[in-house]
């Protein structure tokens, strides 16, 4: 018989419909302590929403009381050696130690490609070490760390940004939510045009053709220009391909192509498009 004085006692004799109940009660909590509203789904198994819920809630609560702490604290202040004193063939070791260290808190760093392990544990305990954060280590929750959010590497997001721009060209794909293109585009004459009028001039252009094939494409310069907070660049190379009528006529383009960018929020995107096939409306 179920005893109401005691708060441990199952809300239902049904363990399922408990857990439903009790995932109820985690969402009310949410909302009535933290304002959270999470999202749920009666498709969902309660046990894995209530494993989320209880994560969600406690991620929530350490947020509203975390204080900024410094990763080399929260890592337990470990001991470790410096990069300049650590011959080559001891680097993969101690990076190894520390990668681990960081990962028994939860903690990942992303470094791309081109980095060697010397860079890597030269960042991690030199600038990471010292690095603060609001994010306490908790157990289901990762907290990533990317490099180049330290150190952007603006000539490979140019280069990103052009091979993101071709690929879309050559699938016909453009849409409003095309993250390379800018809110905004500057014509020679100084003219402005919204990213919807020149993904609307994209579609028309694909709408001619039924296909695009054997492209081929080499990017031969980028550079960039940089301010206190933003920045203007460009990426320029060679394309050829064939555009497919839907009377099956093939014709091709080739030529130089130029796209000019823009640096604002951390996040390169473009403003101006010269390519073989491209004219704005």
């Amino acid at each position: 018989m179920r005893n109401d004085d005691s708060p441990d006692q199952p809300l239902s004799e049904d363990p399922e419909e408990n857990l439903r109940m009790e995932n109820e009660l985690l969402r009310l909590k949410l909302q009535a302590e933290l304002g959270a509203k999470p999202y749920t789904s009666s498709q969902i198994d309660p046990e894995i929403e209530n494993e989320f819920l209880k994560n969600i809630l406690a991620f929530e609560q350490n947020w509203a009381n975390a204080k900024p702490a410094k990763i080399y604290d929260l890592l337990g202040r470990p001991e470790f050696k410096k990069a300049d004193n650590l011959a080559d063939h001891e680097i993969e070791e101690e990076l190894e130690k520390i990668t681990e260290l960081l990962s028994e808190k939860y903690m990942e760093v992303y470094f791309g490609d081109g980095y060697d392990s010397r860079l890597q544990y030269r960042f991690i305990t030199e600038e990471l070490f010292d690095h603060e954060t609001t994010f306490a280590p908790m157990k289901g929750m990762t907290t990533h760390f990317d490099y180049e959010e330290f150190h952007p590497n603006h000539k490979k997001d140019i280069e990103n940004r052009a091979l993101e721009f071709i690929a879309e060209w050559f699938k016909r794909s453009f849409d409003e939510k095309s993250w390379e293109l800018a809110d905004q585009f500057i014509l020679p004459d100084r003219k402005i045009l919204s990213k919807a009028e020149v993904v609307a001039q994209l579609k028309r252009i694909f709408d001619a053709y039924t296909v695009f094939r054997d492209e081929k494409h080499k990017i031969m310069d980028i550079g960039f220009q940089l301010d206190e907070y933003t920045g203007v660049g460009h990426a320029e190379g060679v394309v050829k391909y064939e555009a497919v009528l839907e009377s099956g006529e093939t014709i091709r383009f080739g030529g130089p192509f130029k796209l000019y960018m823009t640096l604002e929020g951390g996040w390169w995107s473009i403003f101006h498009i010269i390519f073989p096939g491209f004219e704005y409306p």
